[in-house]
């Protein structure tokens, strides 16, 4: 069985993450019909987001290369690893074996990353909310409608008894950043930082932030169905913002994968705590 920190296993968690990621990316791509690039549009996609859309299909494209290369490199490691090593030569040398102890990371430093983690977390997640507000009530009814200004939309609505309560708005608008301040105050705590890495926090913090902007379709289902009804139209993002926050998303939690399934860097291939050999003739 091949362990779990050899160079073989190294580069599989390598080919995982690429693997996964490009996954994701591309069935993201196959559900917008390739951002209006290649295929018949659902939509009639802004020139950004048709851009921007297919340089995200190219790098999960290269995600997808990249993971072949590695599972080649693992194959090829695994086959080296598993050639019989020639025996040692015994020597009369003395083997002295003693342990060292790396110096433990500052902690004040820590601390500080810590902290700034978590505000940006929280200033991240306030604006992908306030974007996600603006983006329901104000630029996807124009995009959705672009012969009428947004009084007249709302109007119409209004006309045809389609203007209800906002409530899953206000819950997502809510919630999301309330668990950010959470997350935060959690993850900065002295004790905390004995369960969890700077690294799995970075991995909180982007799934965090990948997860509020996917239920963002949570918030604009009344309001979607609301303009779907009173003018025949279909549901869904029309507008640019909209689109594009979907996208920063699909990118956050290729990150979080990326950063939750790759080895950790060391420094050298040190590890924490080392046993070094003195060898005296």
């Amino acid at each position: 069985m091949t362990p779990f920190s050899s160079p073989a296993s190294h580069f599989a968690r390598w080919a995982t993450a690429a693997y996964l990621s490009a996954g994701l990316l591309g069935a993201n791509q196959l559900l917008w019909g390739f951002y209006g690039l290649g295929a018949p549009a659902v939509l009639d996609f802004p020139v950004a987001v048709t851009v921007i859309g297919a340089a995200v299909g190219v790098f999960a494209i290269a995600l997808l290369i990249f993971g072949i290369v590695m599972t080649w490199f693992s194959i090829r490691a695994r086959t080296a690893t598993a050639q019989p090593a020639e025996p040692p030569h015994e020597t009369g040398a003395h083997v002295d074996e003693t342990t060292t102890h790396d110096v433990p990371e500052n902690t004040t430093l820590e601390r500080r990353t810590r902290l700034l983690i978590g505000v940006a977390t929280v200033v991240a997640m306030i604006t992908i909310v306030v974007i996600g507000i603006i983006n329901i009530y104000v630029w996807n009814p124009l995009a959705k409608v672009p012969e009428l200004s947004l009084d007249e939309i709302y109007a119409a609505m209004d006309a045809a008894g389609e203007l209800q309560a906002e409530v899953f708005s206000w819950i997502w608008a809510i919630f999301w950043p309330l668990a950010a301040v959470v997350f935060a105050a959690i993850t900065t705590s002295q004790i905390f930082a004995n369960i969890i890495s700077l690294r799995g926090m970075l991995v909180a913090s982007l799934a965090l932030l990948s997860t509020a902007i996917f239920f963002q379709w949570f918030a604009g289902f009344s309001m979607g169905m609301g303009l779907a009804d009173t003018f025949a139209i279909g549901g869904g993002d029309a507008s640019s913002p909209g689109m594009l926050l979907g996208i920063f998303g699909q990118l956050c939690i290729v990150a979080a994968l990326f950063l939750a399934i790759t080895p950790k860097r060391t420094n050298a291939g040190r590890l924490p705590e080392q046993t070094t050999r003195v060898v005296t003739n």
